[in-house]
C-alpha cells in the first residue's frame, strides 16, 4: 500500500470532513471521485484512516466511503491483503472509543460480509460476535450486537440458520444489567430477526413470544428515563412486527395495547412519547384489526381514547400531538371495524363532553364526531337531523376553538352527506355565514370550507343566499387572509354549481377574477390560489355551458398550459383536472389542445418517483445502496401521477378519434401503473383503462350487443386488442391487490365495461373474475385477510364495516351485470354464486347487505330469464324475509 497515497486521501476527506462551502464540497467530492475512487487501492487505503487518523470526524467518513465501496472492489483484492483487512478492522472496532465510527466500521464489517459468508470465508466472524456480546466490557457488548443487527441487513439468510442460537444468545443480551444500548440494539436485531421466523414454526414462534414482555420492559425503561430516541427505535420494532405473517406478538397482545394507551393517556409523560405510543394503536387497528376485535376491545379502547382528544393542541396544524393522534386513532378504528362498534360509543362520549364547561372536552366532541363519520355514513344517515343539531350547538358556542371544530365537523358530514346536509341549509347558512366575518381567521377559514362543503349540493336552495353569498365571497377573495382566499374562490366554483344558470348575473366578473388569479407567479401560497383558480375555472365553465365559456377558452386553456411549466406539482395537478373537465364540456372541440397536453400527461406517468429527496452523489449507483442514504418515494409525483390518470381517460372519451395517436404509449404507462405503491394511482389507472375500452368501443358504434355466450355481435377489431390488453392486466393486479377500495372500483368499472361493451369484455375471462368475486363473498380476497392472521381472528360475518360494506356490494352487482352480459349462459356460474349471495339475505345481516342481496338475485332474476326458473325456490325463499320489513328490503324486493 503506497503511504504518499494514504497520505494524500486522508487529506482529501479532511478537506470534506471539515468543508464550510458548497464549492469546496463539490471539488473534493469530485477530486475523490476521478482520482481515488477509481481503484481496488482505496479499500485498504480508507480504512487505513478509518482507524488511524487522529480525528473522528475523518475515520467516520472514511469508514462509510469504504462501506459504499466493498461492494465494487472486495473481490479485487488479494487474499492475503482481505485478510490482513479482516483482522485489522475487528481490531478497529473494539478499539474505537467514538459510537459514531463503531457504528460506520461494523457497517463494513456487514458490507464485507455481504461478500464473504456466501464464499465460504470469514468464518471466524461469527464466532469473534459471540465473544463480544458475551464480553464483561459492556462497550464490547454494544459492538457485538450491533454488528450482528447490522448483518441481519446484508447475511439475514445465512443468520437465520442459527436461529435457536440467536435466541438464546438475544435472550442474554436483552435484560443486559448495565447497557441501555445494548437492550435497545438487542431488541433492534430481535426486529430483524423477525422477518425470518417462519409463521409454521411453532417452537420458533413461541421462542419468540416469549421474549417480548422483555422487550417491552426495554420500551418501558426507555419511557421511564426520558430516552426518546431509544424509545422511537423501539417503537419502530413494535410497529414493524404487526405488518409480519408470524403472529409473534399475539400472546401479549392485550398487554401490549394497554401498555401502548396507558402510555398515551400519561400526561407527565413528553408528548412526543405519548404520540409514538399512540402511533402503535394506529398501526395496530390498521394491519390487527382481527385481533383487536377478537379481544373485544374496541368499545375500551374508545373510552380511553376520548379524554385525549379534550387535550391542548400546538398551535402548528402539521405538528403531531397526543390529541392529534388520538383523533388518528378514532378515525381508522371507525373505518376499520362495524359502525355499530364504534360509532354509538362515540357520540355517547360526545354528548357528555358537549355539556362540559371545560371548552377543550366540546372541541374534542366535536373533533371526534367529525373524524368517525367517514366510517359510518350510511350507519349515521337516518341520525342526520340530529347530528346538524349537535354541530349547530358547536357553531353558537362561546369558544373560538369549539366554533372551529364545528366548522371541521360539519364540512366532513357535508363530504359524506352532501345531499342529507343540504337540507338543512336553513339552519346552517346563517350561521355559516355569520362566521364567515369572524374577527378570527381561522375562524373564516374553517368556515368559509364548511361553506363550500354545503353549497356543492344545495341546488335551488342556493339562490335565495347567491346575492349575498357573492358579495360575501368575492370579498374574501379580494381582501381576506392568505389562507382563506383559495376556500372562497373554491367556494365561488360550488356557488356556480349549485346555481346553474342563475348564477349569470356573476359570470363575468367572476371569469375576471379567475383569469388574474391564474396567472398569478410567486411565493406557494400564491402559487396554491392559482392552482385553486385554475380547478375553479373549469367549474364555473361547466355550470355556465360551452357557449357562454367558449370566448374564454383558450385564454384560460393557455393559462392552465403555463402553469404546467411552473415547477409546482401543485399546479401541474390542477392543470390535469382543468384538462378532464373541459374536455367534458367542449368534447371535440378539445382536440386542438392535444398536441401540447398528451405529452404532458405521458411525461408526468413515465416521471421517476425514487430519490424523493433528490440525493444525487455523482457516483456510480451501485454505490449508493447503504442507509445513510435519504431513499424514498416522491409522493408528490404519485398524487400527479393519480390525477394524470383521472384527466387522461376523460380525455380519451371527450375527443375519441383525435386522441387516437397518443393511446398505445399512455395505455403502457397506465398499465405499469396498476403496479404502483399508491391505492389512489392504481385506481385512477383502472379507471382509465376500462375508459379506454369503452371509448373504443363508442368509436367503433356497434350494434347493440345482445346477451349470451358465444357471442351473438361480433365486436370490432381495436375493442378486442384493448380488452386483450386491459383485461389480462387488470387481473393481475386484482390477483394480490390489497386495498379494499381499489377492489370495489375495480368490480363497478367491470359492472359499468359490461353493461356498456357486453359479453365480449369478459368471456375469455369469466372463470378468473368468477374466482376472484367468489373470493369476495367469502371474505378471502387478499384486500380482506391483509389485517387477519387465521379464521379465528375473521369477523363475525353479520357485522361488516362499511368499507367492507361496499365491496361486497360492488361485488354483488358486478354479478348481476353478470347475468345480464351472459344471459342464459350465467346458469355455471349462478351455481357459484347463490349459496354465497343467499347468505347475505338472513335475518341477522345488517340491512344495507340484506338489502345488497334481495337486490342483487333479483337483478340475476331478471338478466338471466327463463334460466331462473330452476333457482326461484330459493330465490323465493330469500325474498320471503323481507315481507313487514323495512322499507329499503321491500323497495329490494
Amino acid at each position: 500500500m503506497d503511504p504518499q497515497f494514504v497520505s494524500s486521501l486522508q487529506d482529501r476527506l479532511q478537506q470534506l470532513a471539515f468543508a464550510s462551502d458548497t464549492e469546496t464540497l463539490q471539488t473534493v467530492t469530485a477530486s475523490l471521485g476521478q482520482q481515488y475512487y477509481t481503484t481496488p487501492a482505496c479499500i485498504p487505503a480508507l480504512l487505513t484512516v478509518a482507524k488511524d487518523c487522529e480525528q473522528w470526524q475523518v475515520r467516520q467518513l472514511a469508514a462509510v466511503e469504504l462501506r459504499k465501496r466493498v461492494p465494487k472492489f472486495w473481490d479485487e483484492i488479494e487474499d492475503a491483503v482481505q485478510q490482513q483487512m479482516r483482522e485489522a478492522i475487528l481490531k478497529a472496532i473494539i478499539d474505537e472509543s467514538n459510537d459514531l465510527v463503531r457504528h460506520s466500521l461494523a457497517r463494513v464489517i456487514s458490507s464485507i460480509a455481504k461478500s464473504d459468508i456466501p464464499n465460504q470465508k470469514w468464518s471466524d466472524l461469527i464466532q469473534f460476535l459471540y465473544k463480544c456480546c458475551q464480553s464483561p466490557t459492556s462497550a464490547h457488548r454494544e459492538i457485538g450486537v450491533y454488528v450482528l443487527d447490522s448483518l441481519f441487513e446484508t447475511i439475514g439468510d445465512t443468520l437465520s440458520e442459527h436461529l435457536q442460537h440467536l435466541f438464546e444468545l438475544f435472550a442474554v443480551l436483552i435484560n443486559d444489567p448495565e447497557s441501555l444500548t445494548v437492550q435497545v440494539t438487542t431488541l433492534e436485531a430481535l426486529g430483524k430477526m423477525a422477518d425470518y421466523v417462519d409463521p409454521d414454526d411453532r417452537s420458533a414462534v413461541n421462542t419468540f413470544q416469549g421474549l417480548v414482555p422483555p422487550m417491552v420492559q426495554v420500551l418501558q425503561k426507555c419511557l421511564a428515563g426520558g430516552e426518546e430516541e431509544f424509545a422511537q427505535r423501539c417503537f419502530e420494532v413494535f410497529n414493524g412486527m404487526l405488518i409480519l405473517e408470524a403472529p409473534l406478538l399475539n400472546r401479549h397482545f392485550g398487554d401490549l395495547i394497554e401498555f401502548s394507551i396507558s402510555v398515551g393517556s400519561n400526561q407527565e409523560l413528553e408528548d412526543s412519547l405519548r404520540v409514538m405510543a399512540l402511533n402503535f394503536l394506529v398501526w395496530t387497528t390498521t394491519y390487527k384489526r382481527g385481533r383487536l376485535q377478537k379481544l373485544k376491545i374496541v368499545k375500551p379502547l374508545v373510552d380511553r381514547v376520548m379524554p385525549i382528544t379534550a387535550q391542548e393542541d400546538p398551535e402548528d396544524e402539521e405538528e403531531d400531538s397526543p390529541s392529534r393522534v388520538a383523533l388518528r386513532v378514532l378515525n381508522v378504528l371507525s373505518t376499520s371495524f362495524p359502525p355499530q362498534q364504534v360509532f354509538p360509543v362515540v357520540i355517547a362520549h360526545v354528548l357528555q363532553y358537549m355539556q362540559n364547561s371545560d371548552p377543550m372536552f366540546r372541541k374534542g366532541a366535536m373533533l371526534s364526531l367529525a373524524i368517525t363519520i367517514e366510517g359510518s355514513v350510511d350507519y349515521i344517515r337516518p341520525q342526520i337531523g340530529d347530528i346538524v343539531t349537535l354541530i349547530c350547538a358547536g357553531l353558537s358556542d362561546s369558544d373560538t376553538a369549539v366554533r372551529r371544530a364545528a366548522c371541521m365537523a360539519l364540512g366532513c358530514i357535508a363530504d359524506e352527506l352532501d345531499e342529507e346536509v343540504a337540507r338543512y341549509h336553513e339552519k346552517l347558512m346563517p350561521m355559516i355565514f355569520s362566521m364567515t366575518s369572524d374577527s378570527n381567521p381561522t375562524i373564516v377559514k374553517y368556515a368559509t370550507n364548511a361553506l363550500d362543503c354545503i353549497l356543492e349540493s344545495m341546488g335551488d336552495a342556493s339562490l335565495a343566499y347567491l346575492p349575498q353569498l357573492m358579495e360575501r365571497l368575492v370579498a374574501l377573495l379580494e381582501s381576506g387572509p392568505t389562507e382563506v382566499k383559495p376556500i372562497a374562490l373554491s367556494a365561488i366554483g360550488s356557488a356556480a354549481h349549485s346555481s346553474g344558470e342563475a348564477f349569470a348575473p356573476y359570470f363575468n366578473e367572476v371569469v375576471a377574477r379567475i383569469k388574474h388569479a391564474m396567472a398569478l407567479t410567486g411565493d406557494d401560497d400564491t402559487l396554491a390560489l392559482r392552482g385553486v383558480a385554475t380547478d375553479t375555472i373549469s367549474t364555473v365553465a361547466e355550470a355556465a355551458g360551452r357557449d357562454a365559456f367558449r370566448p374564454h377558452l383558450d385564454e384560460c386553456t393557455q393559462l392552465a398550459m403555463q402553469g404546467m411549466e411552473i415547477d409546482s406539482a401543485t399546479l401541474r395537478e390542477s392543470a390535469f383536472c382543468y384538462v378532464g373537465v373541459m374536455s367534458r364540456v367542449f368534447e371535440g372541440e378539445f382536440a386542438k389542445y392535444l398536441s401540447y397536453i398528451a405529452p404532458q400527461i405521458l411525461q408526468t406517468l413515465r416521471m421517476d418517483e425514487s430519490s424523493a429527496f433528490g440525493y444525487d452523489s455523482g457516483e456510480d449507483p451501485e454505490m449508493e445502496d447503504d442507509d445513510d442514504m435519504p431513499l424514498g418515494f416522491n409522493t408528490a409525483i404519485s398524487d400527479e401521477k393519480e390525477v394524470a390518470a383521472d384527466a387522461v381517460g376523460q380525455l380519451f372519451a371527450s375527443t375519441t378519434t383525435a386522441f387516437l395517436p397518443y393511446v398505445e404509449e399512455i395505455t403502457a404507462e397506465l398499465i405499469k401503473l396498476l403496479d404502483h405503491f399508491s391505492d389512489t394511482a392504481r385506481k385512477a389507472a383502472t379507471v382509465a383503462l376500462f375508459t379506454f375500452v369503452r371509448t373504443f368501443s363508442k368509436i367503433a358504434s356497434p350494434d347493440p350487443w345482445m346477451p349470451g355466450v358465444p357471442l351473438r355481435v361480433a365486436i370490432d377489431e381495436n375493442t378486442q386488442s384493448m380488452i386483450k390488453l386491459v383485461l389480462p392486466a387488470v387481473l393481475r393486479m386484482w390477483e394480490d391487490e390489497d386495498d379494499k377500495m381499489v377492489v370495489t372500483q375495480l368490480c363497478t368499472e367491470l359492472r359499468l365495461i359490461m353493461k356498456d361493451v357486453g359479453p365480449a369484455t369478459t368471456i375469455e375471462y369469466a372463470d378468473s373474475i368468477s374466482k376472484h368475486l367468489l373470493e369476495i363473498f367469502e371474505k378471502k380476497a387478499p384486500c380482506q385477510t391483509i389485517d387477519f392472521e387465521d379464521d379465528e381472528d375473521m369477523p363475525d360475518e353479520d357485522e361488516m364495516a362499511e368499507l367492507d360494506s361496499l365491496l361486497i356490494c360492488a361485488a354483488a352487482d358486478c354479478v348481476a351485470e353478470f347475468a345480464s352480459a351472459f344471459g342464459d349462459a350465467f346458469e355455471p356460474i349462478m351455481d357459484t354464486f347463490l349459496p354465497h349471495i343467499a347468505g347475505y339475505a338472513k335475518p341477522s345481516v345488517a340491512v344495507s347487505e340484506r338489502a345488497m342481496a334481495v337486490g342483487c338475485l333479483a337483478e340475476i332474476a331478471k338478466n338471466m330469464g327463463p334460466g331462473i326458473t330452476k333457482y326461484a325456490e330459493v330465490s323465493c325463499y330469500d325474498l320471503c324475509y323481507f315481507e313487514a320489513k323495512p322499507a329499503e328490503h321491500r323497495e329490494a324486493s
